[in-house]
């Protein structure tokens, strides 16, 4: 289940009108003007509610070639395996052209099309486990924008709460960065180099 709230108004899923297309590079100045109207989604919240049941669980460890056996209810999830749930379910009408809903209902409508993930900071405060029904609180915690060497950047900061019977267990803060599509013919930037002092480290060759 999904609830959109924002500050002192009820929100809207962006219908087939909200999709975000720039008609052209902004410059400094649109950027900033932009900014004030994106800033007015701070504060906004979106609840979704799911059950943790052991097949995610099961097929991360297929994907990954693990031989274990299947979780059993109670069981706890390892560190991060909160990402396999509270996956959007957006109508195929609803998506943008990044495969992600609509930007304008939650997330503010930036129309810089690229989407990465910037960073994120996380605080583990209790396990969660198989079978737990549980609620994931997401707000906008704020909005920025800046003139970059490769154009237009737009930041946003959304707070994930995850809480289940025993009340809080994750919180989780994620950076979501914004830029403009490459310009045809623009070199792409050389990949960085893995590091090279892991204390762990696995080779996976992907099939032929």
């Amino acid at each position: 289940t999904r609830r959109l709230e924002a500050p002192g108004a009820q929100t809207r899923i962006a219908g087939a009108g909200g999709a975000v297309h720039p008609a052209a590079p902004m410059d400094a100045d649109e950027l900033q003007a932009s900014l004030a109207h994106w800033r007015t989604w701070v504060g906004r919240t979106e609840t979704r509610e799911d059950l943790v049941t052991a097949a995610p669980l099961a097929g991360l460890a297929a994907t990954l070639d693990r031989a274990e056996p299947l979780p059993q209810p109670a069981e706890e999830l390892p560190p991060l395996a909160h990402w396999l749930y509270f996956l959007p379910r957006a109508r195929q009408s609803e998506l943008g052209d990044d495969g992600h809903p609509r930007r304008g209902g939650f997330l503010p409508p930036v129309p810089l099309p690229r989407r990465m993930w910037a960073g994120g900071r996380l605080a583990f405060l209790q396990p969660l486990r198989v079978g737990e029904v549980l609620a994931r609180t997401s707000r906008i915690v704020s909005v920025d924008a800046k003139h970059g060497r490769s154009g237009p950047l737009a930041f946003v900061t959304v707070r994930h709460e995850i809480t289940g019977a025993r009340g809080r267990a994750l919180t989780e803060e994620h950076d979501i960065v914004y830029r403009e599509a490459p310009q045809p013919g623009a070199p792409a930037s050389p990949p960085q180099p893995a590091p090279a002092d892991a204390h762990f480290a696995r080779t996976i060759v992907p099939d032929d």
